[in-house]
């Protein structure tokens, strides 16, 4: 039987999937970037990428003829929702 190595395409599109399925369940941050990515990049999880990093992911993006703003926009909408949790988590503290 022959295994066929998924696309580099294929790999973006599963890992779009799965931050679109972690976001909607709570919270993206924990959804890894995928390993061909780059070496930098590859294994570290969402969350804790930075605006240039996230980025660099764009630019992936776009090279696979995919949509680069998806990526950023994902990420933008993950650090709203961390930072009205952490407002909330604060304003629930006070006396």
């Amino acid at each position: 039987m022959d295994e066929r190595l998924p696309r580099p395409e294929e790999v973006w599109d599963r890992f779009i999937d799965a931050l679109d399925r972690a976001g909607q369940a709570g919270s993206a941050a924990g959804v890894q970037v995928p390993m061909f990515v780059t070496q930098a990049l590859g294994g570290k999880a969402f969350g804790d990428l930075s605006r240039d990093d996230v980025k660099q992911l764009s630019r992936v993006a776009s090279a696979m003829g995919r949509r680069s703003d998806t990526i950023l926009m994902m990420w933008d909408d993950m650090q709203r929702r961390t930072r009205a949790s952490l407002k909330r988590s604060r304003k629930d503290e006070r006396p």
